[in-house]
């Protein structure tokens, strides 16, 4: 907003926090930290924007060690954040999503940074969790008998869809949280739970997701998430969506392409429909970006990026998961029996 005030107290804030709380180990402590993991990761991406706004690469530093380091007791490889850091929270696979949008937040700013592999982060992020985590299909939602008419139990069903809350990795309903609630005194007729604060708070985090997926600047094009995206610069098909990575450069400027750690470089193909002249760009890698000075105005790149399989353990406090990736959307999961889940389950 430019009020001087409030910035003057943001950093009387961010004093406290990198002082008292996020130290230059980098280690979550319960102790100083709390246990309300929501509370951890909205200062965490605070704090990253608070020096991104002030360009404070000290505080960026700070930031990057926690996340790096004490964060990976409260989530896990695709994202999925724990929604209670106490220490007796040993049997619980309930999440939050608003956790994830600001690691989510925290991951796209620290790629602007220059640390590009946090875009890679951010990406599974979005494929393997946020995104699947979002309330559609409706069809086991039960409306409540309403026969006062009351606006709060109106139309429950379709209020709710496109809603987030509190997911396991693997599906809506976690196993043995209403065991857990038992055992607090916390009466709720589910253990699915969908809340508006945390819809709030995703959206947001999906906003900064689309801002920073493809930008152009005085460099030139960056393509960062490959998405799905098209706007008066530049036009993109995913090739999780395609057959391939297409681009479509309508603003001149140089190209940057994100190419993911699992693609392997010296198979990569382009193909352009391009040059009238019967030329073609040269495409050079600059660290973790395909580098291409001047892409054709209006003509299509297309880049040949086989989504590989690939198999990873989400390890959680007294299970693993086993997860199947395709590039770095979830094709299957172990879901121990759960019901409600997102993903077909592992062989």
């Amino acid at each position: 907003t430019g009020y001087a005030r409030a910035l003057e107290l943001a950093i009387l804030l961010k004093d406290k926090a990198i002082h008292e709380v996020f130290l230059e180990d980098g280690a979550y402590d319960p102790e100083r930290f709390g246990t309300h993991v929501h509370s951890v990761t909205c200062v965490m991406s605070s704090l990253a924007q608070l020096a991104d706004l002030t360009s404070d690469s000290v505080l960026m530093t700070r930031v990057k060690l926690f996340y790096d380091h004490g964060l990976w007791k409260l989530r896990d490889t695709i994202g999925w954040s724990i929604e209670s850091g106490k220490p007796d929270n040993e049997h619980v696979d309930e999440g939050e999503a608003n956790n994830t949008g600001d690691i989510l937040e925290t991951a796209l700013i620290l790629g602007r940074w220059g640390h590009v592999e946090y875009y890679h982060d951010a990406e599974r992020i979005l494929r393997g969790h946020l995104l699947p985590s979002q309330l559609r299909d409706i069809s086991f939602i039960q409306e409540p008998d309403n026969r006062d008419g009351n606006d709060e139990l109106r139309n429950i069903a379709c209020r709710l869809r496109g809603s987030f809350g509190a997911p396991a990795p693997y599906g809506h309903e976690p196993l043995e949280l209403n065991a857990r609630l038992e055992r607090d005194g916390i009466t709720r007729l589910s253990s699915v739970s969908f809340e508006t604060d945390i819809v709030g708070g995703v959206v947001g985090s999906l906003c900064e997701a689309l801002r920073e997926g493809v930008r152009f600047d005085p460099i030139g094009h960056r393509v960062n998430l490959l998405f799905d995206f098209k706007d008066d610069n530049i036009e993109v098909a995913s090739p999780y969506t395609h057959s391939s990575l297409t681009i479509r450069v309508k603003r001149p400027g140089p190209l940057f392409v994100r190419v993911p750690p699992w693609v392997d470089r010296k198979r990569l193909h382009l193909d352009f429909r391009s040059a009238l002249d019967g030329t073609s760009p040269v495409p050079r890698n600059i660290g973790q970006y395909l580098f291409i000075a001047e892409p054709p105005i209006d003509r299509t790149v297309s880049l040949e990026v086989p989504l590989v399989a690939q198999d990873i353990v989400l390890k959680h406090r007294t299970r693993q998961i086993r997860t199947r990736l395709r590039g770095d959307e979830v094709v299957a999961m172990d879901n121990f029996g759960a019901d409600l889940t997102f993903f077909a389950p592992i062989d």
